[in-house]
């Protein structure tokens, strides 16, 4: 697949393993994980399903862009449903005057 990040650089999964990619599990997520494959190893012996595995456990599509470091949630899922985060800021500082003044750099 090829996805159009919005500053301009292509992101393609075909690829694999990839940099592009990624899959976000939650603890609860974590937790659903090994439980779907410690059900599968005791009755099947072996695990076969781990793309139902991660579909069925809530994982989430991450897809991270190199260029600017957007990620995009659900970028293989519906178009009308990916989600898109862009940095607002890098480190976090201990004095909040500090991080208003490196946001308001930004803009």
């Amino acid at each position: 697949m090829f996805f159009p990040c919005i500053c301009g650089w292509t992101m393609t999964n075909v690829a694999s393993p990839n940099d592009i990619e990624h899959v976000l599990l939650s603890d609860r997520v974590s937790e659903n994980l090994e439980n779907l494959v410690d059900q599968e190893c005791a009755t099947v012996g072996s695990i076969d399903s781990w793309p139902e595995h991660w579909e069925e456990s809530g994982a989430i599509d991450v897809w991270r862009c190199p260029v600017c470091e957007r990620l995009y949630f659900n970028a293989t899922g519906d178009p009308s449903e990916v989600v898109v985060y862009k940095i607002e800021r890098k480190g976090l500082s201990n004095n909040p005057s500090e991080n208003r003044s490196s946001e308001s750099s930004k803009e």
